[in-house]
């Protein structure tokens, strides 16, 4: 049985990204390496933690005084997800209110980019996640300067409600 070309080229092309898909994968040593080579190109003033996979970096905003970036990389090789985000305010503080709620919300929908939320422990963060693998230093730079700004601002907004 003879195939139309256009099948053929289809099941070519996802022959060989099934059989190259496994060489993309980086090792901790080779994310590490990016992500701190982005930071110093950028020359963000960072530092490490007991995590191999995690960094902060330490900002002054105009409503919060010491805004902590904390950046992550997954660990496993087969996943280049990067996690930049802030812990805007911990859960003790926080009112638990639908006009509360309701006013992350509204600004979770104007910010760019970024995800306004609650954590798995119940504190307020902002946070973006983005692929390492795709990320350059102009875009590690915006997400950085994004999640600090849009931290600071919903500092500023929530301040007055924070118990």
């Amino acid at each position: 049985m003879r195939f139309p070309g256009p099948f053929r080229l289809i099941c070519a092309v996802s022959l060989m990204a099934a059989c190259c898909a496994p060489l993309s994968a980086q090792s901790l040593t080779e994310k590490t390496s990016k992500m701190e080579r982005l930071m110093r190109a950028d020359a963000y003033s960072f530092q490490s933690t007991r995590s191999a996979s995690v960094w902060t970096i330490h900002f002054t905003g105009k409503h919060l005084t010491d805004i902590k970036v904390i950046l992550a990389i997954a660990e496993e090789p087969d996943s280049d997800l990067m996690v930049i985000f802030v812990t805007v305010a911990e859960k003790a503080h926080l009112p638990v209110t639908a006009d509360f709620m309701s006013k992350l919300l509204k600004e979770n929908h104007e910010l760019d980019r970024v995800k306004v939320g609650y954590d798995a422990d119940g504190d307020l963060f902002v946070r973006e996640d983005a692929a390492l693998r795709i990320t350059d230093e102009a875009e590690m730079k915006a997400i950085i300067d994004q999640v600090e700004k849009s931290a600071d601002e919903i500092y500023g907004i929530v301040q007055p409600d924070l118990q």
